[in-house]
């Protein structure tokens, strides 16, 4: 007879099985991909750019320029450099070339003393290169304005820091002639030059000598009076073909009747001449 026994097993055995029951084999997770890293390392440089963007826009302008304190008139010279800080001041501000290239920096200021401002200014505005000229042309000048038609200014399409050469047409006993009056002066100011049509524009010049700011003062309040760009330099002492001289038997100048210019008398390159009046002398003196 065979002997059967019956097997048991231990608390310890069935512990162990119920725990097997309920475990699961998971695979181990790798390493983020190269395509995810580069997608993550994109995401960052935009989130800086844009954080950096953000301070830029809210931050202040490094770089300074030279603008009016004040309003300034044009012929205003600065003298000295206490003169140039009383004018101006500095002003943060953004500027993008050619632009930032017209204007001045605050660290030139020092080069502003000794030039002329031609142009007006507001309070605020920018110092622009050609808003300003050298003393050589306008210093110790006395600066004037005068009216003339648009049409007898170059059709108003004159700009501050040229020179002009201002002409008049006279009647005088019954005869009409049209003589220079001044010569390459410097033209610091234009009020009322822009656009077409008629009208007039008001000239503002800087005149060096007394002679020249009467012959001008009666030119424009006696004749017909006319602008063009000029061709002479600040350093041309010529006299101007036909230009008035003062007169000493007069309050105003006349028109010197040697130099006057008339249709189909071209001047004379070396100006009037004496030539002929001994001959012509009727007494034959000496």
């Amino acid at each position: 007879m065979a002997d059967v026994s019956t097997a048991t097993t231990s608390d310890d055995s069935r512990a162990s099985d119920r725990a097997g029951v309920g475990r699961r084999i998971r695979r181990q997770r790798g390493l983020p991909g190269g395509r995810a890293v580069v997608g993550a390392l994109l995401v960052s440089a935009s989130a800086v750019a844009v954080f950096a963007a953000y301070l830029n826009a809210t931050s202040e302008p490094a770089t300074r320029y030279v603008v009016a304190d004040g309003a300034i008139p044009p012929g205003t010279m600065i003298e000295d450099r206490q003169t140039a800080l009383e004018l101006f001041s500095a002003a943060p501000i953004d500027l993008l070339p050619p632009v930032d290239q017209r204007v001045f920096l605050v660290e030139e200021l020092d080069a502003l003393v000794g030039q002329v401002v031609i142009v007006a200014l507001e309070r605020g505005d920018l110092l622009q290169r050609s808003g300003v000229l050298e003393a050589g042309g306008v210093g110790d000048a006395q600066v004037m304005s005068f009216s003339v038609a648009r049409a007898d200014a170059v059709a108003g399409d004159l700009i501050p820091g040229e020179r002009i050469d201002v002409l008049a047409t006279y009647t005088l006993s019954g005869e009409t002639f049209t003589a220079f009056i001044v010569r390459g002066v410097p033209l610091v100011g234009v009020e009322g030059g822009t656009g077409a049509g008629g009208g007039s524009v008001t000239l503002t010049v800087a005149v060096s000598s007394l002679e020249d700011v009467q012959a001008l003062g009666h030119a424009v309040n006696t004749a017909s009076v006319f602008v063009t760009r000029s061709t002479a330099s600040a350093e041309d002492a010529d006299r101007a073909p036909g230009a008035f001289v003062p007169s000493s038997d007069a309050p105003g100048p006349f028109p010197d009747p040697a130099a006057v210019l008339r249709p189909g008398s071209p001047p004379d390159e070396d100006g009037p001449s004496d030539e002929g009046t001994e001959a012509e002398d009727p007494e034959g003196g000496d």
